[in-house]
């Protein structure tokens, strides 16, 4: 894969890259909920020294803070998109509740030397699920509060001229500037084309090349509604300025960038690809 570029830095010489950022929130959350579990003592960890519960605590919720964040997407974005919030957040808690419990099975064992029974692993595992349970549908409250308080991305209107009574074609790039900060400076004015998802980051094919970021999908087209465009696949979205023509291979179907490059057009999407007249 080709190594991303500077572009996840934020605007200006010093700043942060967004990763970093990024990383040292999520350590601060982890060990503010450490020492809050720490000072609560919970699940009968008030036995042990407080600050062997601050490193115990931490530890398993940066396990399943990390667990969390490769699974999130998959259940939100990939697996079950459709499902009613309620069987997502149980999904993921589910999920995120296999590492961690692994992760107390061995801290016990490390510990005494013995391998616990698995009726206590199963025991261990019901605690966990409750805990993630409230941790995930927490994270996924802020997660919408943060979505429905983010003021309404701006949309480039056509102005009439008075001297000509024409009315000059609307800008082609209408991204929101949250999401042209991101970019190296030589593509904030190009047109955007398509974002695709590889891994933990977004490629962006552009006018002026491709460049790429740390962002999750979903939050980039959230940063791009006011560009005509849409979804084609779980891992790309594709703007209509970015159209050039349509692709088939082996029954396959692909949209055509300016780019020359091939956007897929999954089962999942065709049906609105083709009511958009795309295909």
């Amino acid at each position: 894969m080709t190594r991303p570029t500077d572009s996840a830095k934020p605007a200006g010489s010093g700043a942060i890259p967004a990763w970093g950022a990024g990383l040292v929130r999520s350590l601060a959350i982890c060990l503010g909920l450490g020492l809050i579990f720490a000072w609560l003592g919970v699940y009968n960890t008030g036995e042990i020294s407080f600050p062997e519960r601050v490193v115990y605590w931490t530890g398993l919720i940066a396990l399943g803070y990390g667990s969390s964040a490769l699974v999130n997407p998959l259940v939100f974005e990939r697996w079950m998109v459709s499902a009613h919030p309620a069987f997502q957040i149980a999904a993921v808690a589910c999920l995120i509740s296999v590492p961690i419990t692994i992760g107390l099975i061995l801290i016990e064992y490390l510990s005494d030397g013995t391998l616990a029974a698995p009726a206590w692993w199963w025991i261990q595992f019901g605690y966990v699920i409750v805990v993630s349970v409230l941790l995930t549908a927490a994270g996924w409250a802020m997660d919408r509060l943060g979505k429905q308080a983010a003021p309404p991305l701006p949309t480039a209107q056509p102005q009439h001229t008075p001297e000509t009574g024409v009315r000059p074609a609307p800008a082609a790039n209408l991204a929101s500037p949250a999401f042209t900060d991101r970019l190296p400076a030589k593509f904030r004015a190009a047109e955007i084309h398509a974002v695709s998802a590889e891994d933990h980051y977004l490629r962006i094919h552009t006018s002026a090349g491709e460049t790429m970021i740390l962002m999750r999908l979903a939050d980039a087209i959230r940063e791009l509604a006011a560009l005509e465009g849409m979804q084609t696949h779980r891992s790309w979205w594709v703007a209509k300025q970015g159209l050039a023509g349509v692709a088939t291979s082996d029954g396959r179907m692909a949209l055509k960038l300016k780019s020359g490059a091939e956007a897929p057009v999954s089962r999942t999407y065709a049906r609105a690809v083709k009511d958009a007249g795309w295909l």
